[in-house]
């Protein structure tokens, strides 16, 4: 007489098991990825383009809202004509460093927006658009202290060293 199998509610076959253990890797690499990435407390006034530049995982995380400062009201004057006038945001949180460094190159591509000024000075850092800083600049203030960059130099490790975190 031949064996019966018992039926099962959770019959788990060696092609099940593989693809769950890849899945499981895949997942874990994913967020060991993330997790490894360095990040940063961060204030930073920025338009609708720079604020796309942070990825959506790390925007759930963020404090966003409209900015009515005299600041953003004299940024959306200088937009260029023709467009409709920009929101612009206050963010504020925690984002990885290649987050904050896409954020800031869009807004220094930005040109009619002025330099982009990071301010150490204050934790977390206050990162905005200056009307008064040269455009392809990064301004830099830390202790009252000021250093510039151009924006092809500006780099993650730069930007570790200017808000204090360990250098590799």
């Amino acid at each position: 007489m031949p064996a019966t199998r018992q039926p099962s509610a959770l019959q788990v076959t060696r092609r099940g098991a593989l693809s769950a253990a890849l899945g499981t890797c895949i997942a874990a690499s994913g967020l060991h990825s993330v997790m490894a990435q360095e990040a940063a407390a961060v204030r930073m006034q920025l338009d609708q383009q720079a604020l796309n530049a942070v990825p959506g995982d790390e925007r759930v995380r963020l404090e966003v809202t409209e900015d009515t400062s005299p600041a953003a009201q004299d940024l959306k004057t200088r937009s260029l004509p023709g467009k409709a006038l920009p929101i612009i945001y206050l963010i504020a949180g925690v984002l990885s460093l290649p987050s904050i460094r896409g954020a800031v190159q869009e807004m220094l591509r930005r040109h009619e927006y002025g330099g982009v000024v990071i301010d150490t000075r204050t934790r977390p850092a206050n990162i905005r658009n200056e009307p008064t800083a040269q455009a392809d600049a990064v301004v830099i203030r830390a202790d009252g202290s000021t250093e510039s960059v151009r924006s092809t130099l500006f780099t993650e490790e730069f930007l570790k060293r200017v808000l204090n975190l360990p250098l590799k």
